[in-house]
């Protein structure tokens, strides 16, 4: 009895504090657009595909941190606006004024930097669900491909976590 006990807690302790391994890495990129879709820059990132062939990218470059959303809909190519990305039913990601950057007739990017702000936070623990700009163009997000971007997320704030916040002086 006593072994069995043994072998049942050893494998409970085992299991309990295992880290889970993250299937996404970061990846070294020729080259990406960021600011501007004309000015390329070597970054690191992450990425997931999602519905529509939309692409989620989580871009580090030094220790800046971004998130790039390449949508293939017009939601209003070139046009200036407001950015809310909801995440979950919970929290939401909202951008006062972003550009969403044409790269061709038929896609276009929004960039939102991370650093700073709970932004990634939210990410990691909600996904987006849907993706509002300038309040009347959305697009809503699967919820298999926000679980998808959460995993990529919680990789990334892994990965970046001292990044995020500016480190502070202690006196």
């Amino acid at each position: 009895m006593k072994k069995l006990f043994f072998i049942c807690s050893f494998i409970f302790s085992a299991t309990m504090f295992a880290q889970t391994q993250c299937d996404y890495s970061l990846k070294p990129s020729d080259t990406c657009a960021l600011q501007s879709p004309k000015k390329m820059e070597h970054v690191e990132l992450m990425q997931v595909k999602i519905k529509n062939n939309y692409l989620v990218q989580f871009i580090k470059v030094d220790k800046i941190n971004y998130l790039k959303i390449t949508v293939r809909d017009d939601l209003g190519f070139g046009k200036k606006g407001s950015l809310l990305l909801l995440c979950g039913a919970k929290k939401q990601i909202y951008v006062k004024s972003t550009t969403l950057q044409v790269i061709d007739k038929t896609s276009a990017y929004f960039l939102v930097e991370l650093n700073n702000s709970y932004y990634l936070d939210n990410l990691k623990e909600f996904g987006i669900s849907k993706i509002v700009f300038n309040e009347v163009a959305e697009f809503s997000v699967p919820k298999n491909d926000a679980d998808q971007i959460k995993k990529v997320a919680e990789c990334f704030f892994a990965i970046v976590k001292d990044n995020i916040w500016p480190a502070v002086k202690k006196l």
